[in-house]
């Protein structure tokens, strides 16, 4: 299976925003959560700093583990320490692209894995160290869910609830189409009156895009150009989008985060979105209809 190459992208993005020092004990617990009923077709979770979300799943006869949902990457992701402890046997040793550089990863077949109503079997994963997450949230992060899991069906995130629902989506007020790109939801976005192509990255806590990406470039706000030493440093620079239109619905005067493309003559998108980072408080993915719809 090919590797795709933003798999861990979306890590950075959030990360990039909180400074050098931030510890797992600066940041607070989670949001407050609502009593909501559960139903066998949905999955509470958590979330972290507005947009990090946490569920709880199974990986073999490992239960009760933290997985971090994340649309923008496939394939998923297994810690390390989990591949050992079940005795996951690896297949070959990868380079990751990421941001700022590369990671050490190693390809794997996993057994099972079980999150609310989903369940899948013999499903390719990459294993590698996901450590670094407990130095930003106060959780340790035991699995990456991508959308190699997530889009077996239609599914709606509802932020505000802080539920995922499975299954036949509502019909949301706002509708745009979306295409499948190297596993991937893409769709056609217009920033400042110019087409790009984004990744739906709930795992983003910011609008990233790909430089160059429009004819001119948006305004500069006190860039902070960050060195590529690790996972999670990589050079940006922050501006400001004047408009930002997602089908009919028009955002205004937003801030994004501008770098290089990772593997520019690879990619066949020009950035990363984040639904958090809109203010989007609903949002439901159909890859097989080729359809997002959402709601502020």
């Amino acid at each position: 299976m090919r590797i795709c190459p933003s798999i861990l992208m979306n890590l950075l993005v959030g990360l990039a925003f909180l400074p050098s020092h931030a510890r797992a004990s600066d940041i607070p617990e989670r949001d407050s959560l609502p009593v909501i009923n559960e139903t066998a077709g949905s999955i509470r979770f958590d979330l972290y700093q507005g947009y990090f979300i946490v569920v709880h799943g199974s990986i073999g006869g490992l239960k009760n583990l933290n997985f971090f949902l994340d649309t923008g990457t496939t394939p998923s992701v297994v810690d390390a320490r989990i591949a050992k402890n079940i005795g996951l046997p690896t297949e070959k040793s990868i380079r990751i692209a990421v941001l700022g550089g590369r990671a050490e990863g190693q390809e794997a077949h996993l057994s099972s894995i079980e999150l609310g109503p989903l369940k899948q079997s013999n499903l390719h994963v990459i294993t590698t160290d996901l450590s670094f997450f407990q130095k930003f949230f106060p959780v340790r992060i035991d699995a990456i869910v991508g959308m190699d899991v997530l889009g077996q069906g239609p599914f709606v995130i509802d932020y505000s609830a802080r539920v995922i629902r499975f299954g036949p989506a509502p019909l949301l007020p706002v509708s745009v189409p979306l295409r499948l790109d190297q596993g991937m939801a893409v769709f056609e976005v217009e920033i400042d009156h110019a087409p790009v192509h984004l990744v739906f990255d709930t795992g983003a806590g910011s609008i990233i895009l790909f430089n160059p990406v429009t004819p001119r470039d948006p305004e500069v706000k006190d860039a902070a150009l960050l060195a590529p030493k690790r996972i999670g440093d990589f050079e940006s620079k922050q501006v400001r989008l004047h408009t930002l239109r997602l089908g009919p619905e028009e955002f205004r005067q937003k801030s994004a985060l501008m770098t290089g493309s990772p593997k520019p003559s690879q990619l066949d998108y020009d950035g990363l979105m984040s639904p958090a980072a809109l203010g989007i408080s609903q949002v439901s993915v159909d890859l097989k209809g080729g359809r997002m719809t959402f709601s502020r």
